[in-house]
């Protein structure tokens, strides 16, 4: 087993082998974005205004307080090398047919070609069994692979488009331009930059050709949350810019759902731990020291290997403890239920969504019974039309469990529309409000900063996502 905090020495750089993520048009030097060498003053008013609003118990000058821009790469590589080499030891006892050894500190991920690897063997290898899982070759056909270069989202027709990279302490979102944000990107010395994490990209006509630009692979192609209208179901997928340094810390995905990441420029390193691990442990609350935050950087630079010491020491190894580095390329399935934090080793441009499988469905249900219960009544509706089977399999659950569903009296319902009315002439009334929250929901909102920012519409017990 290797010593899960020493690093590795003579590592390579964090960027080695990397593409599509440096401006290398002939467009560039016309281009007042592209061309600059340092940050625009315009942007930095800009940038600074946000961060202000995202982080307002923060100082500017104290984005910069760890230095990480100058002891980042130092920090990383060395773990970077040897969680690469943990993989490579598990993936030789996989191609062998052996099961990797057991009560590790640390363990692999199974990496495995989208050729060699059927439905079937998906559902009953990974999803059912709640496995996470690397799969390669997904994404060799998409389109986003030359649309989502950073030269051509300088230069392209989404470069004006406003875009969400966080929240402000009311919960709503703080939008930048794009280009302003890669210029932001290029440039910054944060040691927690701002991430562009936009979940309406689709609800705009500009915007919505992003979802041209790829697809949903077939494995996560069965989502039960599409029998609910796109107004009433939960967010579940985001257009995601990530500067070096930035990312979200430990969480579970909020509902149960699972969820699939899939990176077209650059590489992010991963930290799981299994379903039913305590969160202080996870987050490692008690590792650490004073006045450190809890933000991604931090949490891998300083928080991570003091808990992978201590999980050492321990006889019996109860975290499950699995890291990985993701490349460019490749998609990474996260089951429901796991912890997992996600670092932007290198700038990075991806998608993710959540989802509801048929195999995690009951779990799923119960959480959105609980959490969601207009939500859950119009699911069950669907349910009985569309698939019996689940509405059955969801009506025993609840009987075994004892919870009674209550419809909303009519009544009721008309009071509430009476009542609306009556504010709808206000500027800022509570209906627009919801709206508002809804639209602008960030599942990352308390990872992105040292404070919580409270979402009132997808919440089930804590989490958010990558």
């Amino acid at each position: 087993e290797l010593d899960p905090v020493e690093e590795v020495k003579n590592a390579p750089p964090l960027d080695c082998n990397l593409e599509g993520l440096s401006i290398r048009s002939s467009k560039a030097d016309d281009d007042e974005y592209m061309g600059a060498k340092i940050m625009l003053k315009k942007v930095k008013e800009k940038l600074d205004s946000a961060k202000k609003r995202h982080r307002s118990s923060l100082r500017l000058s104290q984005w910069e307080r760890y230095q990480f821009h100058d002891s980042y790469d130092e920090l990383q590589k060395g773990h970077v090398a040897r969680i690469k080499e943990i993989n490579r030891r598990h993936m030789e006892f996989v191609s062998k047919g052996l099961q990797p050894p057991q009560n590790q500190v640390v363990t692999g991920i199974d990496r495995v070609h989208w050729k060699d690897l059927t439905m079937e063997q998906f559902v009953e290898k990974y999803q059912k069994p709640e496995i996470p899982v690397i799969i390669t070759g997904l994404t060799d056909d998409w389109k986003a692979n030359d649309n989502w270069k950073v030269e051509e989202l300088f230069s392209g027709k989404y470069r004006n488009c406003r875009l969400k990279v966080g929240e402000d302490d009311e919960g709503y979102s703080i939008r930048v331009k794009l280009k302003y944000f890669l210029n932001y990107m290029m440039h910054q010395k944060d040691d927690s930059p701002m991430y562009l994490f936009d979940c309406s990209f689709d609800e705009h006509d500009r915007e919505s050709e992003l979802l041209l630009d790829y697809k949903v692979p077939s494995y996560f192609a069965e989502d039960l949350f599409n029998l609910i209208s796109e107004k009433r179901r939960p967010p579940y997928r985001w257009f995601l810019i990530g500067p070096k340094r930035s990312g979200t810390s430990a969480h579970i995905d909020p509902l149960g759902t699972s969820a699939w990441n899939a990176l077209v420029y650059g590489r992010k390193r991963w930290i799981m731990t299994k379903p039913g691990t305590r969160k202080r442990q996870v987050k490692g609350y008690a590792l650490r020291k004073k006045g450190e935050d809890g933000e991604a950087s931090t949490y891998f630079s300083y928080h991570v290997p003091r808990i992978l010491k201590d999980e050492a020491e321990k006889k019996v190894r109860d975290m499950g403890i699995r890291e990985v580095i993701q490349e460019p390329g490749e998609v990474i399935y996260v089951p429901g239920g796991w912890y997992h934090a996600v670092l932007n080793l290198t700038h990075t441009i991806a998608v993710t969504q959540n989802f509801c499988a048929r195999a995690q469905f009951l779990k799923i249900w119960r959480h959105v019974r609980k959490g969601r219960k207009k939500m859950a009544l119009k699911w069950l509706k669907a349910l009985k039309e569309k698939y019996p089977d689940l509405a059955e399999a969801a009506l025993k659950c609840n009987e075994d469990d004892g919870w009674k569903m209550k419809e909303a009296s009519k009544k009721k319902s008309k009071k509430k529309k009476k009542k609306k009315r009556k504010c709808s002439d206000s500027s800022d009334s509570e209906e627009r409000r919801e709206r508002r929250r809804r639209r602008n929901y960030d599942p990352n909102a308390e990872f992105h900063a040292s404070r919580a920012v409270p979402s009132s519409s997808y919440q089930s017990g804590g989490g958010g996502r990558r």
